[in-house]
């Protein structure tokens, strides 16, 4: 029966972190809302579980450091992930007005510095919760101090940073530090379009095999620019045919690199799975 009571108990903690999840549905805009569930209904289930896991001392002994890990699992974690995505929203709409394409990092591996130093941040404030036996507090105290300024300082350095693609001006690319470069339209020499297959890393469980492809921006001052479309999507094949076009307004060479075998079974592939127009794509990549 004991056994029976923990295994509920369990159940309740799991759903009680649920609830937490489907709730920030409710946040920001009914903020109201999204504090009462959390009041009422996931935080009290939280620790009703607890209770009937363990008995009323011990329950009273590991309450505060229970209800801490409550805050940090189903409060800080998501909400610092929203705080990030809505950054990266409101960013998007402040520079992306005249953008065919936009990328807020004005470089292909930059978009990750801020979501690091974010992890960082997690993982800092994970250790410094759970475990027990840290003698010197005071590290990880600073080091998630540490990972909270360098994680403000990311968001605030990096916001007027972005790339894109211009109908009118052609490539632009604004540094971090407001030094805006720009290759107009008559400077670009080429552009072309390389499929590839995107192969699964087996260090990443997520990670799938995909059919993927670049655009790649050759100019006469010979910086090449690089942008990179995972999967098949009607929004990228319109972007696609977008900068096609400006390409034929302007007497630019614009080249598909010819699939092969297996780029053409993961072509095929994902069409059909995802049940996608297969005339417009054929189109765009010339494939007969």
């Amino acid at each position: 029966m004991k056994k029976i009571i923990e295994i509920i108990g369990i159940i309740f903690i799991g759903l009680s972190i649920v609830i937490a999840y489907f709730n920030l549905e409710n946040f920001p805009e009914n903020i109201l809302t999204y504090i009462l569930i959390i009041l009422l209904v996931s935080y009290p289930l939280y620790l009703l579980g607890h209770r009937l896991r363990k008995t009323l001392i011990i329950f009273k002994e590991r309450v505060l450091k229970w209800s801490i890990a409550y805050v940090f699992v189903a409060m800080f974690i998501p909400l610092l992930f929203i705080a990030y995505t809505n950054y990266e929203e409101i960013k998007s709409a402040t520079f992306n007005d005249h953008f065919i394409l936009f990328e807020s990092s004005s470089s292909v591996n930059g978009e990750g510095i801020s979501l690091g130093f974010m992890l960082a941040l997690i993982l800092f404030v994970w250790i410094r919760i759970f475990s027990t036996d840290i003698r010197r507090k005071w590290i990880p105290n600073l080091l998630i101090l540490v990972s909270l300024i360098a994680f403000c300082t990311s968001l605030y350095v990096l916001w007027e940073d972005y790339r894109g693609i211009d109908a009118d001006r052609g490539l632009i690319t604004n540094k971090w530090n407001a030094v805006e470069e720009s290759i107009p339209w008559e400077n670009v020499t080429r552009i072309y379009i390389d499929p590839y297959v995107h192969y699964a890393r087996l260090s990443n469980k997520n990670d799938e095999t995909h059919i993927a492809w670049t655009m790649v921006i050759e100019s006469d001052s010979n910086e090449d620019v690089l942008y990179r479309f995972q999967n098949l999507y009607e929004h990228d094949l319109h972007v696609g045919n977008q900068v096609k076009e400006i390409a034929q307004d302007n007497n630019i060479p614009f080249l598909i690199t010819n699939m092969t075998e297996d780029e053409r079974k993961w072509y095929e592939f994902e069409l059909e799975l995802e049940n996608l127009p297969k005339e417009p794509f054929h189109e765009f990549f010339q494939f007969k």
